[in-house]
C-alpha cells in the first residue's frame, strides 16, 4: 500500500478518500493532544533578547513523495501548503480544496502539508510540487527566486489583501503596540511577518523591542497562547483571526486587537513557471469557478473565502 507525505495509507484513487481522512485526522486528534502539552511548556521557557527565538514543534511532517511530473491526468498533482493552524484542522480543510480541484480538472490532487511558507517555496522550486499556497511575503520571493506564478488570489470579506492584527488578553491593561516594549511575544511565520513592527518607535525592529520572542507553528496556536496568558501579545494573520472567530469565539474572545499592520496580498494559489500550460489553464479555470458550484462554494466557506480571482499588480510588488 502506498503511503502519503503524512505517513498514512493513501487512496490510489482520489487523492482525499473518506475512509483515508478519517484515519489521518484520527491520528493527528492525537499528535494535537500532544502538541497543547508541548505549547506550554515552550512557551513558558522563553528565551533572552540576544538569542535566537526558540521553535516550538508541535508537530512533524514526512518528506514528500516524488512522482514524475508530467500532463498525463493519472499522475497526481502535487499541492504544497503551510499551515497558518493546527494540522488535523488543515488537512481537513485544503483535503477539501485539493478534492474539489481534482474532480473539476479530472486528475487527483496531491496534498503536502509542511510547518513554514519558506519549505513550501523550496518544494515548488525543486519541483518537487507543483502548486503551492502561500503568503504574499514568501510569493514575492518565489517570484523573483525562480519564476513563481500566481493563478488566482483569495477573496475574503470582498478584498484580496488583509492585515495582519496585533492581539492581547481580553483581561490586558495593554491597550497599544507600543506598550509591548519589554514583554513576550509571539510570532506564526517569521517569513510572513511584516518587515516593520508597528509599535510606534519610528520602526524599530522586534529584535531590540521585546523582552523575549517566540516563533509559534500556527497562527490558532499564537492566539491560544495569548488567550491562555501564556504570553503578552501576538502578531496573527488576519485571515486566521476572523475563521477563528467563526469556528472557536469563546478562544477569541478571551484576547483583543489593539493594533494591525498595512494591509498584505492574501495568499496565492501559485504554480512553478515549467508547469504544463495545458494543465496551468486547467487549474487557473478551476479556482476561478470553484464559488460557482455548490461544492465549491461549501470548500470555500469553510476556509472563510468569497471566491478566488485572478491576480493584479500586486503578484509583482505593486499592490498590497
Amino acid at each position: 500500500m502506498r503511503r502519503g507525505p503524512l505517513g498514512h495509507p493513501r487512496a490510489t484513487g482520489r487523492c482525499s478518500g473518506s475512509e483515508d481522512r478519517e484515519r489521518t485526522v484520527r491520528h493527528l486528534k492525537g499528535l494535537s493532544a500532544l502538541a497543547t502539552l508541548s505549547l506550554g511548556v515552550f512557551l513558558l521557557a522563553g528565551c533572552s533578547e540576544q538569542d535566537e527565538p526558540p521553535r516550538v514543534r508541535l508537530w512533524a511532517l514526512a518528506p514528500p513523495e516524488v512522482t514524475p511530473t508530467d500532463a498525463d491526468s493519472r499522475v497526481p498533482l502535487r499541492f504544497a501548503v503551510a499551515l497558518a493552524v493546527s494540522p488535523q484542522e488543515g488537512y481537513q480543510l485544503y483535503g477539501d480544496l485539493a478534492e474539489a480541484l481534482g474532480q473539476k480538472i479530472g486528475r487527483p490532487v496531491h496534498l503536502i502539508l509542511r510547518r513554514a511558507f519558506s519549505e513550501v517555496n523550496d518544494l515548488v522550486r525543486s519541483r518537487e510540487a507543483e502548486m503551492a499556497q502561500l503568503c504574499s511575503r514568501g510569493f514575492l520571493q518565489g517570484h523573483a527566486d525562480f519564476g513563481l506564478t500566481a493563478l488566482a488570489v483569495p477573496v475574503v470579506n470582498r478584498r484580496k489583501s488583509r492585515p495582519s492584527y496585533v492581539i492581547v488578553s481580553a483581561e490586558s491593561e495593554i491597550g497599544t503596540p507600543a506598550e509591548l516594549a519589554g514583554k513576550t511575544f509571539a510570532f506564526a511565520d517569521p517569513l510572513c511577518a511584516p518587515e516593520a513592527f508597528p509599535a510606534g518607535r519610528g520602526g524599530q525592529r522586534p529584535e531590540a523591542f521585546f523582552r523575549r520572542k517566540l516563533l509559534i507553528t500556527g497562527h490558532d496556536r499564537a492566539i491560544r497562547a495569548v488567550a491562555e496568558g501564556l504570553v503578552d501579545g501576538a502578531l496573527v494573520d488576519g485571515l486566521v483571526y476572523a475563521r477563528l472567530a467563526l469556528t472557536d469565539p469563546g478562544q477569541v474572545a478571551k484576547t483583543k486587537v489593539i493594533g494591525e499592520t498595512a494591509p498584505y496580498m492574501n495568499p496565492p494559489v501559485a504554480v512553478h513557471p515549467g508547469l504544463d500550460p495545458t494543465v496551468r489553464e486547467k487549474l487557473r479555470r478551476a479556482l476561478l469557478t470553484l464559488h460557482e458550484e455548490q461544492t465549491g462554494r461549501a470548500v470555500l466557506t469553510r476556509l472563510a473565502i468569497d471566491r478566488f480571482a485572478a491576480p493584479g499588480g500586486e503578484v509583482d510588488g505593486r499592490g498590497r
